[in-house]
């Protein structure tokens, strides 16, 4: 009897174990790995960034073990007419809410990915503490659409100082302001959480039409090196911060510099 009874409460937590996994919700996590490729689902979608390019898929599924990316397109040899569907299979080796391992298993996979296993963690578990700025400076350039020409530099105290440019009414010219102390904390928190120290020999390896250029430059207390970064694709790992900066502007009492 004892011995069924142990039977049965190992099968037990074999089941919930591996329900657990399945349930983990991929939509809730954006994943990131050591070299700052990322992977992350919204609204049925997938984007990735395995071998330095961005992508996604229109859709995605999961079967006990195996991730399918689904790209559903038309092509001209039909007259657009009829939609196609390519798959690409991954193996999931391990899935948790802290990480993720994955596999590509067949050729199409591997094209997008390569034959390497990948390690993804959550990206909220990415925290550097000992990542103070002593200076940020900010560029943005305008696009084909209505992006603001911005020059933004920042001071750990909170100074912050303006130059608009097109499409930054009502603020061309030089102005002066102060982020509050729930801004200064936002921003020491996006320093902190965006991966920096990783970014030194970081490039872009593709552009993307029509997107505005940034250019971030970042000194940090107690080091001479300074962190640059050029682009107009920012990894997922820079989003946030480049999405507060970008917008600062508007949320910053400021006053014209006579």
């Amino acid at each position: 009897m004892m011995l069924k009874r142990g039977t049965y409460l190992l099968l037990f937590v074999l089941m919930t174990g591996t329900s657990y996994a399945q349930r983990v919700k991929l939509d809730s996590i954006r994943w990131i790995n050591k070299d700052l490729g990322h992977l992350y689902f919204s609204r049925g979608h997938v984007y990735f960034n395995f071998v330095g390019f961005d992508k996604q898929r229109n859709s995605y599924s999961v079967a006990k073990d195996t991730l399918l990316l689904t790209d559903v397109y038309a092509s001209s040899a039909d007259n657009f007419k009829v939609k196609h569907r390519a798959n690409a299979k991954f193996l999931i080796r391990d899935l948790t809410n802290s990480r993720l391992y994955l596999k590509a298993i067949d050729s199409a996979a591997i094209a997008l990915a390569g034959p390497d296993t990948y390690l993804f963690n959550n990206f909220k578990n990415s925290y550097d503490k000992d990542a103070k700025f002593s200076q940020i400076h900010f560029l943005s350039s305008t696009c084909r659409d209505e992006c603001p020409q911005l020059e933004i530099n920042i001071l750990p105290n909170g100074d912050y100082h303006l130059r608009g440019g097109e499409n930054a009414d009502p603020y061309k010219g030089e102005f002066t302001g102060k982020l509050s102390p729930s801004q200064l904390d936002t921003l020491n928190y996006w320093i902190k959480h965006s991966e920096l120290k990783k970014m030194y020999n970081w490039q872009q390896a593709d552009t993307v039409a029509g997107a505005p250029n940034y250019y971030l430059e970042i000194s940090f207390e107690n080091s001479k090196k300074k962190l640059s970064v050029t682009t107009n694709q920012p990894p997922l790992n820079l989003t946030d911060l480049v999405l507060f900066l970008v917008s600062s502007y508007k949320k910053v009492q400021l006053m014209p510099v006579k």
